[in-house]
């Protein structure tokens, strides 16, 4: 059982392993949530208000995934001082 509970508790890499791994999630999905929503908007034949306030949403998103990732660059470059 202790032999489980180490194995649980060891870490593969270090915490800005992880930070660099987490920026490149978020560059990813922030470009792919605006294609998604964009599609999504297209097929939902809206109106011409519905369809601007539904690609002001999605950018926001878009937006607000890559600068999460600009963060956890940062963060990676603090960590590894």
């Amino acid at each position: 059982m202790k032999t489980l509970a180490r194995l649980a508790t060891t870490r593969i890499g270090d915490e800005a392993f992880d930070c660099r791994v987490g920026e490149l999630i978020c560059y990813a999905a922030g470009p792919t949530l605006l294609i998604v929503a964009i599609q999504a908007l297209v097929r939902a034949n809206p109106t011409r208000v519905e369809l601007v306030i539904g690609l002001l949403a999605a950018v926001g998103v878009a937006i607000g995934s890559v600068t999460m990732g600009l963060v956890l660059g940062v963060m990676a470059e603090l960590r590894r001082r």
